[in-house]
Order: structure tokens, then C-alpha cells, then sequence
């Protein structure tokens, strides 16, 4: 469900000045090391998945169907993933789109562009910078968790491979939201369970 709140907030996202937009064709650096097996690993629906305002069905043939909430457009896809000696590359061809990664500084830093080439106005450079607003750091956070190996690390690679990852970003919002009235809960009771403790007994 999409409350009028979340859709006015959408739309004010969506509007910000093109200037404060990520331009294409620029490298930015996510400050990480080049990690060669994660770009190798990266599957095309993971990355997809990564983009919090993409809406994706299953692949029936002819493309994941998607929905971009933030520029409120349609597509399918088929997305081709080429990983290389220090390069990545994942084009969607029917919106004319390009997400690229390469080793800088010697593989200590890690840099990240894309590009589009609009096809017939269904996916314009601005819509592509729009979303490149969210997508790009999205994956940045997502490529952190492969910086280290240590347990904290593999906690959330799991929790995000096997749980955030297999939903959509309107089940992700619910299943926020839920988790936070847990906690509160959780605290309301041992609040109550303290103050019964010393005062109540």
C-alpha cells in the first residue's frame, strides 16, 4: 500500500534541482578497495535490487518487468552483466542505461558512473541521473559490507543476500516499520517490568 505521504515525498525527490543530480560520464569514488570476486559475483538481480525505487517482477521471458516509483516509469529489461580485469559493466539496453566500476589508484579505490543513451523518451538522461541519486549509494553501502570478512560483515551480507534483498521496496518499508514497533515494545515491557520490579511489588 502507498500512503499520500510517501507519494508527495516521492514526487518532491523526484523534482530536486537537476543540479544536485549525479552527471553521467563522471567517475565517483567510493573511497574502497577494488574487491575483483564481488564484481565477478554480482548478479543482474541483486543490482536491480539495490535501486530502492525499483519495483521488480519475476523474469518470464521476456525481461524483469520494473517499475520506477520515483520517476513513475514502466520497462522490461534484460540486463547484460560484463565484468572484466579491473572494469564492470551492466547495460540495460531497452532504456539505453549503463552502471559501470573500475579499479583506481592501483586497485585502492574503486570508482562508479553510469551513462545512458535515451531510447525513444521511455527513459530520459534525467530520469537515469534521478535514480542514479539513490542507486549509486545504495550500492556503495551494499559493496562495503565486501570490504572486510570480519563477522559483523558477514552478518549483514547475509541478512541482506537472504532477507532485504528477496523483497521489494514497499515490503522493505513494512517490514521497517514493523521491526521499530517491535522494539518499542520490547522497551515498553521492560520499562513496566523495571518500574513493576521497584515500585509495584
Amino acid at each position: 500500500m502507498t500512503y499520500a505521504a510517501e507519494t508527495i515525498d516521492r514526487r518532491e525527490r523526484a523534482h530536486a534541482p537537476v543540479s544536485e543530480l549525479p552527471r553521467a560520464n563522471v567517475w565517483m569514488e567510493t573511497n574502497l578497495p577494488w574487491n575483483a570476486s564481488f564484481w565477478e559475483q554480482l548478479q543482474s538481480k541483486t543490482l536491480m535490487r539495490l535501486n530502492p525505487h525499483w519495483h521488480i517482477d519475476k523474469n518470464k521471458g521476456t525481461g524483469f518487468p520494473v517499475e520506477d516509483v520515483l520517476v513513475e516509469t514502466d520497462f522490461r529489461t534484460t540486463p547484460q552483466i560484463i565484468a572484466g580485469q579491473g572494469t564492470f559493466r551492466a547495460v540495460f539496453p531497452e532504456i539505453g542505461l549503463t552502471l559501470a566500476a573500475r579499479s583506481c589508484e592501483n586497485g585502492q579505490n574503486t570508482c562508479l558512473s553510469f551513462s545512458v543513451e535515451e531510447k525513444n523518451g521511455s527513459f530520459s538522461g534525467e530520469d537515469a541521473a534521478r535514480t542514479m541519486q539513490y542507486w549509486l549509494p545504495s550500492l556503495r553501502e551494499y559493496y562495503r559490507l565486501y570490504e572486510t570478512n570480519g563477522l559483523k560483515h558477514r552478518v549483514w551480507r547475509f541478512f541482506m543476500n537472504k532477507v532485504m534483498l528477496t523483497m521489494n521496496p514497499t515490503q522493505r518499508r513494512i517490514c521497517g516499520f514493523m521491526f521499530k514497533l517491535t522494539v518499542l515494545e520490547c522497551l515498553l515491557i521492560i520499562i513496566l517490568g523495571v518500574g513493576w520490579f521497584y515500585y509495584g511489588a
